[in-house]
C-alpha cells in the first residue's frame, strides 16, 4: 500500500525539483519472511527529491512490565524499553547515510546508536564507514522489533558483546569501524546464496574511543541454499582492554587480552514455522567460554504466535560446578522460555512470556515479561 503527495521545490531561479512523499507499508507474509541479515525494517515514510535524494524515516518503541522471582525476592517494574527512531539519506542512488537514536535509553553516551555511510558499488560489495552492528551472531543483527523473545537470550548477550561481559562492556553489539558487505551468486527465485560482511573495528565498543593500538576483525558469511533457509558462521579475532577486572581474576583492569569468538548457527522460515539457533565459543585471555540457544515461534492462528526458547551459557568452561559454587556470581545457566505474542497490525504487538532460569551455581530466577509494541 503506497500512499503518495506531489510537491514542487524551486532551486534558484533555474530548476523545479519534484517532491514525492509516500507511506509504505509491508504485508505481514513479507515480514515474516524477513531473514536476520536484512537488518531493520524498511521505512514507511518516505520523501523523494526527484531523481537526486530521498529521505526515509522509520521508529518504533517498546513498553515492558516485568515481574521477577529470585532467590525468594520479588520485584517488579514497568519500563520503557526502547524507543529507536531512525533516519536514512540517500544521495545518487549509491551513496547512503544512517542514523540511529535511543530516546530512551537512561545513559547519556548510549543514545546515539549508530551513524554510518554507506557506498553501494554493485549489490556484490558495499562499503560501510561509522558506527553499526558488528557481524556477529545472528540474533545480534535482527532488529528487537522482529526478535521473538523479549529479552534477548543471556548467551548471545555476553558473547557478542551486549551486554553482560565485565571486560568489555554493555555495548549492545556495536562499535566503530570499516566493513566490506555484500550478496553474491543470484538465485532464479530472486534471493542470493551468499551473504558476506568482513570489517575491521576499533574493539573497544559503542560511542568510546579506541583504548588501545589493537583492531578487532569480524566476520560474517551466510549460506543460502534456498529461500527461507540461511546457514551461518561468524568470528571476532582481537584484543579488547579490559574496563573491570576479570571475576576469575584472570585479567586486570585496564589489560590489553585476547578477545576471540566463533558462532555457527542457522535460521529457517517456511510457512506457520520460524526457527533459528546459534552455538558461540569465546576466550577472553586464557578463559574459555561457550554457548548458545533454540528459539522457534509457530503460527497457530492469524496473527497469533506461540514461542519457545532455549539458551546455555557458560562463563568458564575449564571450572568444576564445585569451583563455580564458590565464585560470588552464576558462571553458568540454563534458560527456559514459553510465550505468546499477538500481531495487532504490521509491526505492532503484545506479547508476554515467561522464563525459568537454572543458574546451576547461583539462584534460580522466575520471570514473567509482558510487552506492548509499536512501530511507525
Amino acid at each position: 500500500m503506497c500512499a503518495v503527495v506531489m510537491m514542487t521545490a524551486q532551486v534558484g531561479r533555474a530548476a523545479e525539483i519534484p517532491v514525492k512523499v509516500s507511506l509504505e507499508t509491508m504485508s505481514d507474509s513479507a515480514a515474516r519472511a524477513m531473514s536476520a541479515v536484512d537488518g531493520e525494517m524498511p521505512c514507511p515514510l518516505k520523501i523523494s527529491f526527484g531523481d537526486i535524494a530521498q529521505l526515509r524515516f522509520m521508529g518504533y518503541a517498546q513498553a515492558h512490565y516485568e515481574l521477577t522471582s529470585e532467590a525468594g525476592v520479588q520485584s517488579n517494574e514497568f519500563s520503557v524499553k526502547r524507543v529507536i527512531l531512525m533516519a536514512e539519506a540517500r544521495f545518487m542512488q549509491k551513496l547512503s547515510a544512517f542514523i540511529m537514536v535511543d530516546a530512551a535509553s537512561s545513559v547519556a553516551n548510549k543514545h546515539l546508536h549508530e551513524f554510518y555511510i554507506q557506498y553501494d558499488f554493485v549489490p556484490q560489495f558495499k562499503l560501510r564507514i561509522g558506527q553499526f552492528k558488528q557481524p556477529f551472531m545472528l540474533e545480534n543483527i535482527i532488529s528487537p522489533c522482529l526478535l521473538n523473545t523479549l529479552n534477548m537470550n543471556e548467551s548471545t548477550r555476553y558473547l557478542a558483546g551486549i551486554a553482560g561481559d565485565p571486560l568489555y562492556g554493555n555495548m549492545v553489539g556495536r562499535d566503530l569501524g570499516l566493513m566490506a558487505t555484500g550478496d553474491l551468486f543470484k538465485a532464479n527465485d530472486g534471493h542470493y546464496w551468499l551473504n558476506y560482511s568482513a570489517g575491521i573495528f576499533n574493539g573497544a565498543g559503542l560511542n568510546v574511543r579506541d583504548n588501545n593500538k589493537h583492531k578487532d576483525f569480524i566476520a560474517m558469511l551466510n549460506v543460502r541454499p534456498v529461500t527461507g533457509l540461511t546457514l551461518s558462521t561468524s568470528c571476532i579475532i582481537g584484543k579488547g582492554n579490559a574496563r573491570n577486572e576479570s571475576p576469575f581474576n584472570t585479567v586486570a583492569q585496564g589489560e590489553d587480552y585476547t578477545r576471540n569468538r566463533w558462532s555457527a548457527g542457522l535460521e529457517f522460515k517456511r510457512g506457520r514455522v520460524n526457527l533459528r539457533g546459534e552455538w558461540a565459543w569465546g576466550k577472553d585471555g586464557k578463559v574459555n567460554s561457550r554457548g548458545g540457544y533454540v528459539e522457534l515461534a509457530v503460527r497457530m492462528f492469524p496473527k497469533f504466535d506461540v514461542v519457545f526458547d532455549f539458551d546455555h551459557l557458560n562463563r568458564n568452561t575449564a571450572l568444576s560446578r564445585a569451583e563455580q559454587e564458590l565464585l560470588p556470581r552464576a558462571t553458568s545457566s540454563c534458560s527456559y522460555l514459553v510465550g505468546l505474542q499477538y500481531w495487532i497490525y504490521k509491526r505492532c504487538r503484545v506479547a508476554s512470556q515467561y522464563i525459568y532460569s537454572d543458574r546451576r551455581t547461583g539462584p534460580d530466577a522466575h520471570q514473567w515479561v509482558t510487552q506492548v509494541q509499536v512501530a511507525f
